[in-house]
Order: structure tokens, then C-alpha cells, then sequence
């Protein structure tokens, strides 16, 4: 009992101690906060990317497979609730006689990086594209004004018979596009010769913009144009009907998400399998809206983890400035050493005591520590109207990235892992002034006090 009353009278009798669980808070309460930031950022991003994606796709199907044998195969799937054929292109989009634009494209400086003009073309056939995606509500977005939305029904030609495109809303804004506008898409197209060599040719479609679309994920919104499937095949390959490039998949259940993947798999394994040709191994991988997009996920995963580590090496850091507290405190308190030896107690007793004093300061700084990040957690996007309110700074730019506020997600399981790494290294630093207080010779000690 002595060792615990000796102890907290130390800490309460030197108030230098307080800077050892300041630093501990400090850096817990950065722990909690920042990750739980990014961890909230990630789970939105998520969440964008998955309303703009379908739940499953078959991505670089090889052009000599025939479309109804491999949709009845995939709708043999119980699971699968709709399936929607697609054709991809890249191109660029600009009105006659104009170069596309230079600026960075609506939604990838943010999130993509990159500065060149080139958009996705996806040729679709709006209503199947509706039973798989968001499609219809892409176009019924609210934050669509009036002016600027597609007639019914999506994709329908013009008046004079041009076919129509749906732009990505951001990327109408700036580049001052509305309904009815004349653009003209460029891209290309492989033609074979008598030899059977491909050889890429320059193709310009004239378009009539048909309205917008918004999606969650400004990337995909600003990089994608709409393309009703007739048109392309019409322009970029005559004389396959059947043509599919893309299959997206609406799954019923997608708690069975990547079970489905798999079946899905091996159906379309076999329908590679029946059209015959060459090894066709690298055609038809299904994959999910999240093995879509891995590598974008993981980069801002990646990007967390090297945060939890920086922030890491700063808890250390505030460890080593309790750590010298407590030797300063073993330093004067060498005549209490002393007398204690002399009274009975030993170096273990005498360890225990300033063990116990690390011991509290980091139990008060990690308990101080994790209440103030989880308030701030909370409060975060208060917090940044008010810094931005004071100060004019606004410390995270919710626009850029599409956001309605600043996300924030407080995970019990990181709390935990917080509080027991902060527990850990407070007690190795504790350790180190208590062993070098027991191995005091007490002799000594006496002789100084």
C-alpha cells in the first residue's frame, strides 16, 4: 500500500509530471482522430465506388464470343438478379471545331491524378444497364438541375435522327454544355487488313448531348460518357451483332457477393470453353466492384497505414519525454531510496514504487487521450467549420472529394489496439528509471541525504 501512496504523492508534488501524460494523450488523441478519419474516408469512397459500379463484372471478353449463350449462362446463376451487356472505348469528347480541354478532368485530381483529356465511352443499353446499376437515378440525381436533364426515354436520338450522349454534370458545367448541344466524340477503331495485321483508325462520331448524370464518385462521373450500344456498334464494328465487351451483374444477395463471383466464374469459364479458339485464359475474369477498384482502395489503405505509423513513432517520442521525467525523478529522490532500503524495503519494492508512477501517468494520459479523440471524432466537421470560421483555413476541403462533411468512423477494435500500444510502451519506458532506482546502492543513497 505504501508504494501506491508513495507514488501518487510523487506525481501530485512534481508537476513536471504532467508533461509525460501530456505527450501520451497527445499522441493517443492523434491516433484515434487521424485514423478514424481516414478509416471514415475510406468506408465513404467505398461507398461512392460501389453506387457506381455494378456488383459484379466480366470484364475483356474476346470479340468471337456470341452474347446469348454466355447470358444464359450467367443467368443460370440463382443469384444473379439481371445481367447488362456493355461495349467500352476510350475517346474524347469536344464540340465541333473546338480541342477538348486541357484542365484536369471533373473528380481525378482529387482522387485519380492525372490531367489528360481522355474519357471512358461506355455503350449501354439503358434499360438493362437500369436493372444492374444506379443508372436511373444517375439521371434523377436532385443536384441535376432542370435544364440539364435527360428526356425520356435515356439515349433516345435526336430529333433528326443523331444519336445522343449523357455527360458526366461537373464536367457539363464547366465545359458549358447543355442539352442539344453538338459534340463529337473521337476514337478509334482496329481494322483488319487482307493479312489479318490491326491497324488502329482515327473515327469521329457526331453527337447531340442527350442531358447529365451524377454519380456519388466523382471520378467515374467526371471521366465516363454514355453511349447507347446501337451507336457504337454501328460505327466502331459493323458486322457483329453480337459483340460484347463487358457483362455487369446485379446480384440478389450480396452477402454472397464473392461465392457468386466464383460460380459466376466457372460459367463463364465454359462458355470460353465452347466458343473454342485459342487459350483464352487471360479473357473473362470476373470480378467485383471492390477487386474493380483494388488498387485505387489499397492506395488509400496503403495510405492509413503509413499514418498509423508515423503517428507510431510520435507516441514513442512522447514515451521518451516521460521517460525523462522519471529519471529526473529518480534523481532526487535518491535520499528516499536510501531510507527506504534502510527501513526494509527492497529493490523490488523500491522498483514498484516509480513502475507505478509511469504506470498512472500513462493510464491518465491514454484514458484523457481516448475520450478527447472520440469527442473529436464526433464533432469533427464542427470542429472544422469553426477552425475555418476563426481562421478562414479549411483544414480538409469536403468539395474536393465529393463529401457532405468530414467523414469520421470510430472503431472500437483501433481503440483498443490504441490504448494497449500506448499501455505497452509506457510501462518499457517506466521500467527503465524503476530498474535504476532499485540497483541504487543504499549506502550511497544515505550518504547523500
Amino acid at each position: 500500500m505504501y508504494r501506491l501512496f508513495l507514488a501518487l504523492r510523487y506525481l501530485l508534488t512534481r508537476p513536471i509530471n504532467l508533461l509525460g501524460m501530456a505527450g501520451i494523450t497527445i499522441s493517443v488523441w492523434a491516433l484515434v482522430v487521424v485514423v478514424s478519419l481516414f478509416s471514415g474516408f475510406l468506408q465513404v469512397v467505398e461507398g461512392h465506388v460501389h453506387a457506381a459500379r455494378a456488383a459484379v463484372s466480366v470484364p475483356n471478353l474476346p470479340p468471337d464470343l456470341p452474347w446469348p449463350p454466355l447470358r444464359a449462362a450467367l443467368r443460370d446463376e440463382p443469384q444473379v438478379a439481371d445481367v447488362a451487356p456493355r461495349l467500352l472505348h476510350f475517346g474524347m469528347l469536344a464540340r465541333p471545331g473546338r480541342r477538348p480541354p486541357q484542365a484536369p478532368l471533373p473528380g481525378r485530381s482529387a482522387l485519380h491524378g492525372g490531367d489528360q483529356p481522355f474519357l471512358f465511352v461506355q455503350g449501354i443499353d439503358p434499360q438493362a444497364e437500369a436493372a444492374v446499376t444506379g443508372f436511373a437515378g444517375w439521371l434523377a440525381d436532385p443536384a441535376i438541375p432542370t435544364e440539364l436533364r435527360s428526356p425520356s426515354p435515356p439515349l433516345a436520338p435526336a430529333a433528326d435522327g443523331t444519336p445522343t450522349a449523357l455527360v458526366g454534370l461537373e464536367r457539363m458545367r464547366r465545359e458549358g454544355l447543355r442539352p442539344g448541344d453538338r459534340v463529337v466524340l473521337t476514337t478509334a477503331q482496329v481494322v483488319r487488313d487482307a493479312r489479318g495485321n490491326r491497324t488502329p483508325t482515327k473515327v469521329q462520331i457526331d453527337l447531340v448531348v442527350g442531358g447529365a448524370f451524377k454519380t456519388a464518385h466523382g471520378g467515374f462521373e467526371g471521366n465516363t460518357v454514355f453511349v447507347a450500344d446501337a451507336t457504337l456498334r454501328k460505327r466502331l464494328h459493323p458486322g457483329e451483332p453480337d459483340l460484347v465487351q463487358e457483362v455487369a451483374v446485379a446480384v440478389r444477395d450480396p452477402a454472397q457477393l464473392d461465392a457468386t463471383a466464383a460460380r459466376l466464374q466457372r460459367a463463364v469459364r465454359t462458355a470460353l470453353e465452347r466458343g473454342g479458339g485459342d487459350d483464352r485464359a487471360a479473357y473473362g475474369v470476373v470480378q467485383t466492384w471492390r477487386e474493380k477498384n483494388g488498387r485505387f482502395l489499397e492506395s488509400i489503405e496503403h495510405q492509413r497505414g503509413l499514418m498509423q505509423l508515423v503517428l507510431f513513432v510520435i507516441m514513442v517520442v512522447a514515451a521518451f519525454l516521460m521517460l525523462a521525467t522519471l529519471s529526473m525523478m529518480v534523481t532526487e529522490k535518491v535520499a528516499d531510496i536510501g531510507i527506504l532500503t534502510a527501513m526494509g524495503g527492497t529493490p523490488r519494492g523500491v522498483a514498484s514504487v516509480f513502475l507505478a508512477c509511469g504506470v498512472v501517468i500513462t493510464l491518465a494520459g491514454v484514458a484523457a487521450g481516448l475520450v478527447l479523440g472520440a469527442v473529436t471524432g464526433v464533432y469533427l466537421e464542427e470542429v472544422r467549420q469553426a477552425v475555418r470560421w476563426a481562421t478562414g483555413i479549411d483544414l480538409f476541403p469536403i468539395e474536393v472529394y465529393n463529401l457532405d462533411r468530414v467523414p469520421c468512423a470510430i472503431e472500437q477494435a483501433w481503440l483498443l489496439q490504441v490504448a494497449a500500444m500506448a499501455l505497452v510502451v509506457g510501462v518499457v519506458v517506466s521500467f527503465l528509471p524503476a530498474w535504476r532506482a532499485a540497483r541504487h546502492d543504499p549506502r550511497v543513497s544515505l550518504r547523500g541525504a
